[in-house]
């Protein structure tokens, strides 16, 4: 980590960067697969912090190898997450996936000469990756550095966009948020960030949506609720106050509650799976959110007589996000009216927290824009 971020503190400085690694790292963050980024990363990171390693490595058994897995799970993609720098995938094990999955080194012949374009974009990592190899103290820290500098420059780039839309009565509101996200789920990533919304209405300032991509705790679920150590509450508008002073890092904030959002339909058995994780992590609260249209009925009381019997854990269970909007409103230490005022322009930020659809924004505003002039 001690590497990492010294190489953050170069990149974020004025520091003249090695010109190679602000090239090669842009080309490789062009590429349709994601993946190569974090790949990239997690090899610069390595030679940064031990120049002795083989870049082309995935696993310890070849020469000079090391876990390239492990470096990433618990070094770069944390300390990204942590630092809001965007590696191009949302996964907590980015190398877990194709063509990286179980393989020993980085090599073309991981992707067939039948997929020209991902084959083209392989060779270029590993062209990268063997001029890697080469680096040593502070010329690896530079080229680490200059990699961090352009995901930085070049990372998530959705702004977030500031709404004009009119005052919706709750009814609209609900619909509206109910039809935009089963319009196009985008893998779950709606439903999430409309679940993470709808909790920032109820715990201003202390919403926390990183767990979906942060590997280094053992938090189950997509959104968790976090307060600092020894705090009676969270500092946000004078509403609550803390008697102690936020520290730096989130890492050592206490998670109240995590909820995890489905739009898929979903088993009571893999609910009770949830409340498992949660007992095993020590979080006495969760939400589940079940919101595919389809969904059977999950027997919410039951699951919740359940989770406190077997686990002792307090659990909700929701299949109707115009129900959990509500009921974020109801509970909200905000008026009514500065609720609905509040929560499309939230949803906004949260869909770009989770990585949704660079035109997700701005179907939403269409949306809520038509519904206004309505």
């Amino acid at each position: 980590m001690q590497k990492f971020l010294e190489a953050l503190a170069l990149a974020r400085s004025d520091e003249h960067l090695p010109s190679e690694w602000i090239t090669r790292t842009r080309k490789v963050g062009q590429a349709k697969n994601g993946t190569n980024t974090p790949m990239l990363g997690t090899a610069l990171l390595a030679k940064a912090t031990n120049k002795l390693v083989n870049a082309l490595a995935l696993q310890t058994k070849v020469h000079r190898g090391y876990s390239a897995r492990g470096v990433a799970k618990n070094v770069l993609v944390p300390a990204c997450v942590e630092h809001e720098i965007d590696l191009r995938t949302t996964g907590a094990e980015p190398l877990n996936n194709h063509p990286f999955y179980q393989q020993e080194m980085v090599v073309p012949s991981l992707i067939p000469e039948s997929k020209p374009v991902a084959r083209a974009e392989l060779e270029y990592l590993v062209e990268c990756l063997q001029s890697a190899d080469f680096l040593e103290d502070e010329s690896a820290l530079r080229a680490l550095a200059a990699f961090l500098r352009v995901r930085i420059e070049d990372g998530n780039k959705a702004t977030v966009l500031e709404l004009d839309a009119g005052s919706l009565t709750l009814s609209v509101l609900s619909d509206l948020a109910t039809d935009f996200i089963n319009i196009n789920r985008e893998g779950g990533r709606r439903g999430q960030a409309f679940v993470a919304a709808c909790l920032d209405l109820v715990h201003p300032g202390m919403v926390y949506a990183d767990s979906i991509n942060d590997p280094s705790r053992n938090v189950p679920g997509d959104v968790a609720i976090k307060i600092p150590p020894g705090a009676q509450g969270a500092a946000q508008d004078g509403l609550f106050e803390s008697d102690t002073p936020a520290p730096v890092s989130t890492a050592d904030y206490t998670v109240v509650l995590s909820a995890e959002a489905k739009q898929k339909a979903v088993s009571q058995s893999e609910i009770l799976q949830f409340v498992e994780r949660l007992a095993v992590a020590g979080i006495g609260k969760g939400l589940y959110v079940a919101v595919e249209p389809n969904q059977a009925d999950l027997e919410p009381d039951k699951l919740t007589m359940l989770a406190q019997e077997r686990n002792g854990i307090l659990l909700e269970v929701v299949s109707d996000p115009k129900r959990l909007l509500a009921t974020a409103i109801q509970w909200s230490p905000l008026p009514l009216a500065e609720c609905l005022k509040r929560f499309p322009q939230l949803l906004v930020q949260r869909l770009k927290d989770f990585h949704c659809g660079k035109d997700s924004q701005q179907e939403w505003a269409d949306m809520l824009a038509g519904a206004t002039a309505a």
